[in-house]
This record gives structure tokens, C-alpha cells and sequence, in this order.
């Protein structure tokens, strides 16, 4: 597909890298001629200086045979107006990153040429409150329309699995499920019934989201939270601290300025708003760190959230999720007591190249319908619905040859949710989640031998 991206910010950059590797024809638009340069240098696309709502602009970005324009400025305004003018130009589809709560909300329903509106903030939040609802849990990622969840587990000495070989694992757990791969030492492996589980393997779980929680507690021990504390009183943290009220846990957000701290006091009820430094180890003692099932760090500083998030875990907060944008840190962190580690950039970019890959497979029979990347983008996990032309439907699948690193995950037939066995066999009109080790191709036949 022929793509713009109007404005180089964070999520520009990780869009542009993620959708480079997608083989997209890429055109980038920024109003600062030098990261485009760092653009044009790094990735295969081109480039156009200016100001990204300007007519002009887009047209000479060639936005008018764009299948796809997306507007990721600092300014909501800019990017809606963006979306507005490249769609009278002809471009076919928009996305324009919104994170006004009020604009948000206004333009929802409006026919203003909009495809979607992504919003950073709330999309972080609520991959974290999903993150929150199994303490047990690293990742959690929601397919089939949040019917089936693909979740990420370290496995530990005291969860009893090591040593356990795959085909064992049932007898842990009364719930039907999946290991789909698994992470060891950085490489990832699609894992058949001998494979053996060692500590600190990092096992992905496809499973009816209905029955996680009991799945969770019945294999590694998982409570649910009832109590957190949230440093950094952001938008994230607002939106975050709504979507907890929801599920009744009570919340405690940290906030050094004071005019933000009022700020959120009139916005959100039923939560603790404390002005302090999130910083301050006495503070946190004071206010209950020690005994508080989740430690949430959102500051825009990463080296702080890592440091904080640290100490909570010297303390035994069970739970602690730091916010880091930075990817060189990844790694780092892998070998820490932090498990979970989240990126508003990453969220949002991936949110959108999701959407990318289904609109340009929305004119094929068996499409993709969501797409994840997991094990530090070693592997991918795709939602596809089954065409007709799909050449081993109605087959067992033990009689199927799918190329190596190759998984069926999860069949979804109507409201029925199948963790598939050799016998199951995928039909026309399923939904099914497949995961495979590399960039995957976008045509479920092409996973055949």
C-alpha cells in the first residue's frame, strides 16, 4: 500500500519503522528537514518538508492516490484537519492521533472523513488494565472480539512447571489451552508436546478469555488486584484510573504538581490524589507501597519508572508495571524483576499497522482481521477469517503439512471457542489464530506446504 505519515515525532518513527518492514510504499511528511534526512537515510521512503495540513503539502506528498494517511502530530487540531483535507484530495482511508478526551469524544461520531482516531494514552491504559486484571500475567493481548486472550507467563521455581514437558501441563490446569511459543535466552520456539518448560521461559497462552483467570490460578497462582498506587498523574493515569474505578479497584495516583493534582481531583471520584515526588521512598512507604498489590509508573522519564519500579519490587509489590519508550531498555529490563513493561509509542504504532494489514488484505478471502507481534517481534501472532478458497478447509489437521514454526492456535466458529486437537479441522467462515516465527504472509494459504 501506498502510505503518508504526516509528522516524525515518537510514534511517527516507530510507525515508520514498523511499516517499512511491512514493504509498504512509505511517503513521510515533517515540518524539520533533518529528521527526515535521519528518515530518508535509515528507511526506504520519501520524504516531504512542510506543514502537514497544508494542501499544498499533501498534495505534493501525493496524498490524493494514498491508500492510507496517517496524521501522528503533537497537535489533535493538526492531525484532524490533515485527515480532513487529504480525504478531499482522494486518499482512501485516514488515521488521525487524537488525545484530547473532549475531541475525542466530539468527533467520534462525525462523518469528518476520519477512518479512525487513535488515542496514546488511552490505548496504554488499557493495555495495562488488561495487564491488571491477572497478577500472574506479563502481556495480554484480546482476539476474536475479546473472546480469546493471548497471554504471556514467566514461568518461575515456585510455579511447580519446571521440568514439565507441554503434554503434561493439562494436568495443572482443569481449562482447555495452548502454549502457542515459547521465549528461552531470547529465541522463540513453536513448541510441540515434548518440549520441555525451563525457569524463566516465557510461555504464550491462547485461551477463551472467559476462563484465563481460573487457567492462571491453576498453573502459576494469580489473584486479582485490588489496590494500586500509579505515579505520574498524566492522561494515561487519568484514563487508567476510570478504567480501574470500573472493576473496583481502588486507586492512588502520586502527582508532584500541584495544578495537575486539582486538575484530576475534579476529574476523577473515588480516587487518592496525592501531591508529592513519586521519587520519594518515604513517601511511597507512607502511603502504603509495601502492602499494595500493584505499583503502576507512568512518568515521561523512563530511568525514573525503572528505578521506582526497582524499589517496589525490593519492597514485594507483586505486581509492578513501569512505562518505558525507550527500546534499547527492553533488554535490560528482561533480566530485572520487572516483568511487565509497557510503551504508549509502541501501543499506538502497532494499534495502527494492525489496521494497516487488515485494510490491505481486506479485499482477500481469508483476511486478516488482528495482528501481533510478540517475543520482541520474533514472532506473530495473526487473527485471520477463513475464504473459500482456503485449500485444507474441512481437513483434520493432523492431515494438514504447514511449514515449519507453524501453530494453530485457536478456531473460532460462531460463539464456540475450539483449542484444536489433530482431529479439528478449520472451515469456511472460521476465525483462527495462527502464530508463526517471522514476518508472516498475509494469505492463510501460504502457510501450507
Amino acid at each position: 500500500m501506498k502510505i503518508v505519515i504526516v509528522g516524525m515525532g515518537n510514534v511517527g518513527q516507530e510507525l515508520v519503522a514498523q511499516l517499512a518492514q511491512e514493504g509498504h510504499d512509505l511517503i513521510v511528511v515533517d515540518s524539520v528537514d533533518t529528521t527526515l534526512a535521519k528518515m530518508v537515510n535509515t528507511y526506504d521512503c520519501m520524504a516531504v518538508c512542510g506543514n502537514g495540513a497544508s494542501y499544498d503539502v499533501l498534495d505534493k506528498a501525493q496524498a490524493e492516490t494514498a491508500d492510507l494517511l496517517i496524521a501522528c502530530t503533537p497537535q489533535d487540531e493538526v492531525n484532524i484537519l490533515c485527515c480532513m483535507v487529504a480525504k478531499k484530495l482522494g486518499a482512501k482511508d485516514t488515521i488521525a492521533r487524537v488525545r484530547a478526551p473532549e475531541y475525542f469524544t466530539l468527533f467520534a461520531d462525525k462523518d469528518l472523513g476520519l477512518s479512525m482516531m487513535v488515542n496514546p494514552e488511552y490505548e496504554t491504559a488499557l493495555g495495562i488494565a488488561r495487564i491488571l486484571r491477572y497478577s500472574s500475567a506479563i502481556k495480554i493481548e484480546p482476539f476474536a472480539n475479546g473472546r480469546v486472550d493471548l497471554v504471556e507467563v514467566r514461568i518461575t521455581s515456585d510455579t511447580g512447571l519446571v521440568g514439565v514437558r507441554l503434554k503434561d501441563l493439562n494436568q495443572h490446569a482443569k481449562e482447555k489451552f495452548l502454549v502457542c511459543a515459547v521465549e528461552r535466552d531470547g529465541v522463540v520456539y513453536i513448541p510441540t508436546g515434548e518440549f520441555e518448560l525451563h525457569e524463566d521461559d516465557r510461555i504464550h497462552i491462547t485461551a477463551p478469555a472467559k476462563s484465563i483467570s481460573s487457567l492462571l490460578r491453576n498453573i502459576k497462582g494469580n489473584k486479582q488486584t485490588r489496590n494500586c498506587i500509579i505515579i505520574g498523574g498524566n492522561r494515561i493515569a487519568f484514563y487508567l484510573a476510570k478504567e480501574l474505578g470500573k472493576n473496583g479497584v481502588s486507586v492512588k495516583i502520586i502527582e508532584k504538581d500541584a495544578k495537575e493534582c486539582l486538575n484530576l481531583c475534579e476529574k476523577l471520584q473515588n480516587v487518592d490524589i496525592i501531591e508529592g515526588d513519586g521519587t520519594d521512598q518515604d513517601l511511597l512507604l507512607d502511603e502504603g507501597l509495601a502492602h499494595s498489590d500493584a505499583l503502576i509508573c507512568l512518568s515521561d522519564v523512563d530511568e525514573q519508572n525503572i528505578l521506582v519500579s526497582t524499589f517496589a519490587r525490593s519492597v514485594g509489590v507483586e505486581k509492578v508495571i513501569a512505562r518505558v519508550e525507550k527500546r534499547p531498555y527492553y533488554k535490560m529490563l528482561k533480566a530485572s524483576d520487572i516483568d511487565s513493561v509497557i510503551s504508549g509509542k509502541t501501543s499506538t504504532a502497532e494499534h495502527i499497522v494492525r489496521y494497516a494489514r487488515g485494510r490491505q488484505n481486506s479485499l482477500g478471502s481469508s483476511s486478516v482481521n488482528r495482528l501481533y507481534r510478540i517475543v520482541n517481534d520474533q514472532a506473530e501472532a495473526l487473527e485471520f477469517t477463513v475464504g473459500s478458497d482456503f485449500e485444507a478447509k474441512n481437513k483434520p489437521l493432523k492431515d494438514v503439512r504447514f511449514k515449519d514454526n507453524v501453530l494453530i492456535a485457536t478456531i473460532i466458529r460462531g460463539e464456540e471457542i475450539i483449542i484444536p486437537g489433530g482431529n479439528d479441522a478449520i472451515k469456511e467462515g472460521d476465525g483462527v489464530v495462527l502464530v508463526h516465527v517471522g514476518r508472516s504472509p498475509d494469505d492463510l494459504n501460504q502457510f501450507l506446504e
